[in-house]
C-alpha cells in the first residue's frame, strides 16, 4: 500500500517591512554549551590572574580586637592571612576601653608582608576635689584645669599632681592613671599659707605696710602670707620702724608694741666757696652743698673745711621733721708764688683759667693748683703746685721743643739682653770720608754728604767671647802666635759677617724685638728697632763727628803718637805678630785686650780704634762713585760679596790704619776682626 502523498501548498509572498529583524530560529544546545565554557574560562582566567598577582598579607592589631574588618578591594581571607593585590586598603577594629582603629595601609609588591597596628587606650578620668573648691591643677608642671570641674581626661601614666590655691600652701603627690576610661578620685585639703599678726604702736594710728602694701593702721591684726614679710610702721613726725617677720602658716603671732622715735630734721648746708668738707661731731658727712639729717631737739656742731681756707664752725638744732639752713663763709689762706716761665711768652693756665704771670709773682690760696704751660711748637707741660702761707714758693717751667722732648724721651744709656750696654747717638749731617790731601788717605775714602735722621744706639764695647758663646756655645776665637784670643772678656773674633748678623737676630728675639735680618742676611726694610750691625755711616758718625765741630783724626785726637792708655795697637809687644809696629809704644797687650780697658770716647764708646777691627752692615763698593747728592740713612751698596770693615786693630801701627777714616773690606773671618751691635732708638 503506497503512502499517502504529501501535498505542498503555495504561500502568498509577503515582502519584508523596513527596519524589521529577520526572524530568529531557535538557539541550539551546542551554542549554550560553548557559552558556558567561555564564561568558565573567563572566570578561571580572572581567578588565575588574581592568584598570580595577589600578595599574602598578614594584618595584626594589638591588643586583639573584638572586631576587625579589612576593605578596599578584593580581599580573600586565607587562614591567618589575606590575599590582596597591591594597592591601598583600610583596616577598622573595635575593642572595649580602646579608641576605635581606622587606618589605611598600602600593600606593596613583596610576596609576603605584614602590616601591624596598635589600638590606643582611652584616657582615664581624673576627678580632683579640693578644699577650698577654687584651685588650679597641674600635671608634671603643666596647667590642666581650674577647679571645680567634673573630671579631667588624662592618658595612662604616672604623674606629679600639683594643686594650688591663693593664700594656701601647694599640695603635690604622685598619681597613677590606668586609662581606659577608668576614674581616679583624688581629694585634697589645702593648708592655709597665712596667719594673723597683731601689731600695735606708740603713737597709735601709724600706717602698717606689708611688703610695700598698706594694710591698715595700728592697732590691727593683719593676715600675712607665710614666709619672710617686710613690715614697716610709720607716722608723720616720727622715724619709720621696719623689720622682717617670719610668718608660719596658720600660726597667730603678736608683735611687741612698737615705739616710734621722733623724726630727724633736715639742715641745708652751703659754703662760699663751694666744695667744703662738712663734719658733724667729728664725722665727715659730705661736701657742700649738701642736705644733712640730724636728730631733733639737741644741738649739733658743724665744721666746714676747704683746702687753702680757714675752717669754720656753727651749732644748729632742728625740730622733729623740721628744716634749717646753715651757710659758711670761708676765708682763704694766701701764699706767695714766684713764676719763672720759659719762653716768657708762653700761655699759663692755673686751674684751667688763663693767668697773667708776667709780673713774676702772684698771691694765691694755699691749696693744690693745676698748672698748664703751653705754646705752639713746644710740648705742653702740666704740673701741680701748692703755695705756702709761711713763705714764698718758686715755680719754674721750661718748655721743650718737640725735638728736645723727643730727645728727653730717649734714654742716653740702655741695657740690652746678654749684658750689653748701649749708648745713644744723635742724628746729624756730615761728610763721610776724607779730603784728598789727608795724610795716609786711601782711594776708597772719597767724601760724600750723609744725613742721619734717627737716633740710634751703639754698644759701648765690642761683643765679647762670653756674650757670643751664649748664642753659639761652640765658638772658639783661638790664638795668634802664642797669644790667646779666647778669654771671656776679649772680643769675639774669627766670626763671619753672617754669624754676626745671626747673633743680632738672636739678640732681638731675647728682647721680643722684630729681627732686623732675613735668614740669608738681607736687611728687612723698613728698618725697625731690632739689633743689627751699624751702617758704615753710623760707625763713622759716632767715631769721628758726633758732638764735634772738626772730624776726629785718630781715636785719641789729631796728632801722633798715641798717648799712653789711648788704645790697643801694634806696639813693642806685638813685634812677633806684625810687620809694622809703633816703636816706644806699649799698651800692655800683644794681641787683643779685654773690652772697655782703655780710654772711653766722648759718647761713652770703647775701642772705636784699636783692639779689633769691626764688621759694619754695608756691602763694599770698590768703585765708590762719589755723588754730591746727600744720602739719607744709607746702608751701603745693593750688590757685592765683601763687607765694609772699620777701625784699626792690635795688628795696626801705621798712620793709614790708625786713622778713624780708614776703610777695609772682606768676607771671611779674621783673628783681629770682631763686631759691635746697633739698633734704632725708635
Amino acid at each position: 500500500m503506497s503512502p499517502p502523498e504529501t501535498v505542498i501548498q503555495p504561500q502568498a509572498y509577503q515582502p519584508p517591512q523596513p527596519g524589521a529583524r529577520p526572524p530568529r530560529g531557535p538557539i541550539s544546545r551546542l551554542t549554550w554549551v560553548y557559552t558556558a565554557i567561555g564564561v568558565a574560562l573567563l572566570l578561571f582566567t580572572l581567578a588565575m590572574l588574581f592568584l598570580f598577582t595577589a600578595r599574602a598579607v598578614t594584618v595584626t592589631v594589638e591588643p586583639l580586637p573584638e572586631e576587625v574588618e579589612v576593605s578596599g578591594g578584593l580581599v580573600i581571607r586565607w587562614g591567618e592571612r589575606y590575599l590582596m593585590r597591591p594597592g591601598d586598603y583600610r583596616v577598622q577594629a573595635q575593642k572595649a576601653r580602646y579608641h576605635d582603629l581606622d587606618e589605611t595601609f598600602t600593600v606593596g609588591t613583596d610576596a609576603s608582608q605584614t602590616h601591624a597596628f596598635e589600638m590606643k587606650l582611652l584616657p582615664g578620668r581624673l576627678v580632683v576635689r579640693s578644699t577650698p573648691e577654687a584651685a588650679d591643677v597641674a600635671l608634671d608642671g603643666e596647667p590642666v584645669a581650674t577647679l571645680p570641674v567634673a573630671f579631667i581626661e588624662v592618658e595612662k601614666g604616672t604623674y606629679e599632681l600639683k594643686v594650688t590655691a591663693a593664700r594656701h600652701e601647694d599640695h603635690t603627690q604622685k598619681i597613677e592613671v590606668t586609662g581606659g576610661g577608668d576614674e581616679l578620685l583624688v581629694e585634697v585639703a589645702l593648708t592655709p599659707a597665712w596667719a594673723p599678726v597683731s601689731l600695735s604702736s606708740m603713737p597709735e594710728g601709724a600706717t602698717i605696710e606689708v611688703d610695700g602694701k598698706a594694710e591698715g593702721t595700728t592697732p590691727a591684726t593683719v593676715e600675712m602670707g607665710a614666709g619672710e614679710r617686710q613690715v614697716m610702721v610709720s607716722a608723720p613726725g616720727f622715724k619709720p620702724w621696719s623689720g622682717t617677720l617670719v610668718v608660719a602658716s596658720d600660726v597667730p603671732q603678736t608683735v611687741p608694741p612698737i615705739t616710734l622715735a621722733p623724726a630727724d630734721g633736715e639742715v641745708q648746708v652751703t659754703s662760699a666757696p663751694a666744695g667744703a668738707a662738712v663734719s658733724v661731731g667729728g664725722t665727715f658727712r659730705g661736701n657742700t652743698p649738701l642736705t644733712l639729717t640730724l636728730a631733733p631737739d639737741r644741738a649739733h656742731e658743724l665744721r666746714a673745711s676747704l683746702d687753702g681756707h680757714s675752717s669754720a664752725r656753727q651749732s644748729v638744732t632742728v625740730k622733729p621733721d623740721g628744716r634749717e639752713s646753715v651757710r659758711f663763709a670761708l676765708t682763704p689762706i694766701l701764699g706767695d708764688v714766684r713764676f719763672d716761665i720759659r719762653p716768657a711768652d708762653a700761655e699759663v693756665l692755673i686751674d684751667g683759667k688763663p693767668t697773667d704771670v708776667s709780673a713774676g709773682r702772684l698771691r694765691l690760696p694755699a691749696r693744690a693748683h693745676k698748672l698748664q704751660v703751653r705754646k705752639a711748637g713746644y710740648v705742653t707741660q702740666d704740673s701741680q703746685f701748692r703755695p705756702r702761707a709761711d713763705g714764698e714758693q718758686r715755680v719754674s717751667i721750661k718748655l721743650l721743643t718737640e725735638a728736645e722732648a723727643r730727645l728727653a724721651a730717649i734714654p742716653a744709656t740702655v741695657s740690652a739682653a746678654n749684658g750689653h750696654t748701649l749708648k745713644r747717638v744723635p742724628p746729624g749731617e756730615f761728610l763721610l770720608g776724607t779730603p784728598r790731601n789727608d795724610q795716609g788717605r786711601q782711594a776708597n775714602e772719597g767724601q760724600r754728604p750723609v744725613k742721619l735722621t734717627r737716633y740710634y744706639y751703639l754698644s759701648a764695647t765690642e761683643v765679647t767671647n762670653a756674650q757670643f758663646r751664649k748664642y753659639l756655645s761652640s765658638h772658639v776665637s783661638g790664638i795668634t802666635g802664642r797669644e790667646t784670643l779666647d778669654n771671656e772678656q776679649q772680643p769675639a773674633v774669627r766670626v763671619s759677617w753672617v754669624q754676626a748678623a745671626r747673633y743680632c737676630n738672636w739678640l732681638s728675639k731675647q728682647q721680643g724685638l722684630e729681627p732686623a735680618y732675613t735668614n740669608d742676611g738681607e736687611l728687612i726694610t723698613p728698618v725697625g728697632t731690632g739689633y743689627r750691625l751699624p751702617s758704615e755711616a753710623e760707625w763713622e758718625w759716632a767715631a769721628r763727628h758726633a758732638g764735634l765741630s772738626t772730624p776726629l783724626r785718630y781715636p785719641w785726637g789729631g796728632a801722633m803718637p798715641p798717648p799712653a792708655g789711648s788704645g790697643n795697637f801694634a806696639d813693642e809687644s806685638a813685634k812677633a805678630l806684625v810687620n809694622d809696629w809703633m816703636a816706644g809704644f806699649n799698651d800692655g797687650y800683644a794681641a787683643s785686650a779685654p773690652v772697655g780697658h782703655y780710654a772711653v770716647s766722648r759718647l761713652g764708646l770703647f775701642d772705636m780704634g784699636g783692639n779689633v777691627s769691626e764688621w759694619t752692615h754695608d756691602r763694599y763698593d770698590g768703585a765708590l762713585v762719589v755723588s754730591q747728592q746727600t744720602q739719607v740713612d744709607p746702608f751701603g751698596a745693593d750688590q757685592g760679596g765683601d763687607r765694609v770693615i772699620r777701625g784699626s786693630s792690635y795688628k795696626h801701627g801705621r798712620i793709614t790704619e790708625l786713622r778713624l777714616a780708614w776703610r777695609d773690606f772682606g768676607r771671611a773671618e779674621r783673628d783681629d776682626l770682631g763686631f759691635r751691635v746697633a739698633r734704632y732708638a725708635e
